[in-house]
C-alpha cells in the first residue's frame, strides 16, 4: 500500500483493525543481529562491515513461502524491510 500523503497522514485504520502481522528485516545488518542502521550509529567500519557483504548470501530467500506461514499463522500482513 503506497501513499503520497505527507508522513503520518497516511491511513492506518487497517493496521488497527488487523492487529496481527509480520515484520522481516532483511539485509546485511540482519547477521549483525541489531538493526538497519547499526553501521552508522555503531560506527563500524567499512573493513569490519566487510564481512557482512561477504557472508550475505540469501539463498533462504523464499517471500511466498515466508507469506503462506504468515496466513497460515492468521496474519493479516507481511511487510519486508530491507
Amino acid at each position: 500500500m503506497m501513499s503520497n500523503k505527507p508522513y503520518g497522514q497516511g491511513e492506518t485504520a487497517w493496521f488497527e483493525q488487523d492487529r496481527f502481522g509480520m515484520f522481516i528485516h532483511w539485509g546485511l545488518y540482519s547477521q549483525a543481529a541489531r538493526h538497519e542502521w547499526v553501521k552508522h550509529r555503531e560506527r563500524i567500519t567499512t573493513e569490519n562491515y566487510q564481512k557482512y557483504f561477504d557472508t550475505f548470501h540469501p539463498d533462504l530467500y523464499d517471500p511466498r513461502e515466508w507469506a503462506r506461514l504468515a496466513r497460515q499463522a492468521g496474519m493479516k500482513y507481511f511487510v519486508i524491510t530491507t
